[in-house]
């Protein structure tokens, strides 16, 4: 498969079961987060430790700690769409809940699943954004992935 558009594209939201395997993500009942307009960004990155020795006064870099970051969402504003109230729910919380990103990639067959993304994280923000009179009013939404990312490949089971 070649490059794949991000129209059709999904995030769900669940209350925060605990889940350590690709089996038991894809087991939790999903709530979809409806309206959404655009995902940002996620995935690892290392933090970065420097260190400079005197005698040759030359900058070392090692890796560091995992952090597979914060990334936000940005939805049509609409806190009555179920998937919006739970992440309003998570909002409130000082628990995970769990998120899943779904590609829009999903192959022919019986039993087939997209690409999917899933992950503990606490929901940080949901800030409402204005713009013009030509404007649909948003909610940008923060996410904190808190713990690994399991990604289901493409395919049929």
């Amino acid at each position: 498969m070649g490059a794949i558009s991000t129209a059709k594209m999904k995030v769900f939201i669940e209350a925060g079961t605990a889940a350590d395997t690709l089996a038991e993500f894809d087991a939790l009942t999903w709530v979809r987060v409806g309206n959404l307009l655009d995902v940002g960004e996620f995935g690892a990155q290392f933090q970065e430790v420097t260190y400079t020795t005197i005698d040759d006064g030359i900058v070392r870099r090692l890796k560091g700690a995992l952090d597979n970051g914060t990334f936000s969402i940005t939805v049509a504003r609409n806190p009555e769409d179920e998937g919006q109230g739970d992440v309003l729910v998570g909002l409130d919380s000082y628990e995970n809940v769990n998120i899943k990103v779904e590609m829009n990639d999903k192959p022919a067959g019986a039993g087939a699943k997209p690409t999917r993304f899933f992950f503990p994280a606490k929901i940080f923000s949901y800030k409402n954004q204005f713009g013009d009179a030509n404007q649909v009013v948003k909610a940008v939404i923060n996410i904190g992935i808190d713990g690994g990312i399991i990604e289901g490949a493409r395919g049929v089971a």
